[in-house]
């Protein structure tokens, strides 16, 4: 007969798992789970129903046969379960699962699993995955290898002294995690190796289970696709931070943004490189830099603290293959846990690549200062900067300074940015 855990073992269990960064991103998967196993222990049977009216506040009137929110919602949640046993640090003996077709709890007794060791290519982005990313860390070694037979790039030595980077390479700093924005992808639920659908709209797990929340038919068409795409500003954005945190004291690593978890902060300085779309978790950083962007069309706005202006910019022909006007962003600052944050933003690659080679120009600070009032003074610690990207893809053909916090819009004899 198979053994079952205590209550006191089964509240252990429940609390190892609230408490893993993968449900602690997600307020509606930990109700879920909690009510699941509270119901387990006092039931039999669970309907659809029940799990709709006690858990997401629907009436009566909720229809399973129509509505798929609560398989959607209990899938994800299986999935969630299964990326928690295989990354876990903690010896556990007991498996919590949802039998599929099934909706109350059960526990499976285990051979008790040892820690963890921590794979080499943790060192790059944890449990990625993904073919692109073992394609960068392929990239970073490459550097790494070449920096060593190679003299020093020119300049290198200029941009180690940029004082934006200070928090990143100062002794005894922080490590540097590299947070790389992917696009998410849907599947036609019909079509098993093509169908791929992306919706701007739809940019992480929460939006599609809201879209299908309020129309039922999306989700019977479209389900979440298993793999996630990055545009190829990302690895190009990449290559230009190296020279500059090749000699950071406690090294480099690489992420998706998909993958990023809140227990990211905890140990980490966070340089983010992607379009606004591609943020998932790190969308609620926006708020610190008083941004906030729309899909529909692409816009942003900012709010200047000093004078509480508010900026609105709004890109052109949006286009892959065309030439299109973009905005660069610059916003560093501190984040969650002490955490150093900088964020190159833009709404396509001209955007994304402009903010990447502006951070990574060591005139960047003396430029802006000869084009400024004297006087003037920015905090090299603290700052959001935007700037104007006309170009084709990965070629800009021209730059200006559009926005600098504290010292709001430039004067119309501003320089070209860097």
């Amino acid at each position: 007969m198979m053994t079952q855990p205590s209550d006191s073992e089964k509240a252990g269990i429940l609390a190892q798992i609230l408490q893993s960064p993968g449900f602690q991103e997600s307020k509606r998967h930990q109700e879920l789970l909690q009510y699941l196993v509270e119901k387990s222990s006092s039931s039999t049977s669970l309907k659809e129903t029940e799990i709709a009216q006690d858990v997401f506040g629907k009436d009566a009137k909720f229809d399973p046969a129509t509505d798929p929110l609560i398989r959607s919602y209990i899938s994800n949640l299986r999935k969630k379960l299964d990326h928690y046993y295989l990354t876990t640090d903690h010896e556990y003996h007991y498996k919590l699962e949802i039998p599929k077709g099934h909706y109350l709890v059960r526990y499976t007794s285990v051979t008790p699993k040892p820690p963890l060791a921590a794979p080499a290519a943790k060192r790059f982005g944890g449990q990625a995955g993904a073919i692109v990313v073992l394609s960068l860390v392929v990239l970073v070694l490459g550097y790494r290898e070449y920096a060593h037979r190679a003299q020093p790039p020119a300049g290198a030595q200029k941009q180690a002294a940029n004082p934006l980077w200070n928090e990143f390479v100062q002794p005894n700093g922080r490590p540097t995690l590299i947070v790389l924005g992917d696009f998410f992808f849907l599947r036609e639920r019909s079509k098993v190796n093509d169908g791929y659908y992306r919706s701007i709209k739809i940019n992480t797990i929460d939006e599609y289970l809201d879209s299908i929340s309020r129309d039922p038919e999306f989700g019977r068409k479209f389900t979440k696709n298993t793999f996630t795409y990055l545009r190829p500003s990302a690895p190009w954005g990449v290559m230009q931070l190296l020279p500059i945190l090749q000699n950071a004291p406690q090294g480099v690593t690489l992420k998706l943004a998909s993958q990023f978890t809140s227990d990211d902060f905890k140990s980490n300085n966070i340089i983010f490189i992607g379009s606004f779309k591609t943020l998932h978790l790190l969308k609620s950083l926006l708020g610190a830099f008083k941004i906030v962007y729309f899909t529909a069309p692409s816009s942003f706005r900012i709010q200047d603290g000093n004078s509480d202006s508010v900026y609105v910019f709004t890109p052109e022909r949006l286009a892959a293959g065309s030439m299109e006007k973009d905005y660069g962003v610059v916003a560093k600052g501190r984040g969650p846990e002490g955490s150093c944050i900088m964020m190159l933003l833009g709404f396509s690659e001209s955007g994304v690549i402009q903010a990447t080679h502006a951070v990574s120009d060591p005139s960047l600070l003396a430029t802006i200062a000869e084009h400024y009032p004297s006087g003037a003074s920015i905090d090299p610690s603290s700052v959001t900067l935007v700037i104007g990207a006309e170009g084709i893809t990965q070629s800009l053909y021209n730059a200006d300074i559009k926005f600098i916090s504290g010292l709001g819009s430039p004067p119309p004899d501003s320089a070209k940015a860097p």
